[in-house]
């Protein structure tokens, strides 16, 4: 599978290790299509998990309703869990995420790491 930026996909995160989140689970290519078409064996991904922060956890995570993307339940987007991950492990394509969660992942991603301001 070549996997397209700010699609969701079901990932095999196998195996746990540390804070890294183990299983198969729904995450968020954030890594532009034209590298996994270029040749790269790997993708950078955002994890999800179902484990919705109680408050405003901006920029460290992103909340995605139930039913995005046929999700069966709300979830958060673990913008300090972002990885890299083997292409080959991507196991199904769940759909493209909205223009909203789009615009607020790259904020998060921006504001997660500093790139909010020129130097």
């Amino acid at each position: 599978m070549k996997p397209q930026q700010w699609h969701f996909y079901i990932v095999n995160l196998e195996p746990r290790v540390g804070t890294k989140p183990g299983k198969q689970r729904a995450c968020l290519a954030v890594q532009p299509s034209e590298f996994a078409l270029a040749g790269l064996d790997s993708t950078v991904i955002l994890p999800l998990t179902t484990n919705v922060a109680q408050s405003d956890a901006f920029p460290l995570r992103v909340f995605v309703p139930k039913d995005t993307c046929g999700l069966a339940q709300a979830s958060d987007l673990l913008v300090d869990q972002i990885l890299s991950w083997d292409n080959s492990l991507f196991v199904k394509d769940l759909g493209v995420a909205p223009d909203g969660i789009i615009e607020e992942v790259k904020h998060a991603i921006r504001e997660f790491l500093d790139l909010t301001t020129c130097h």
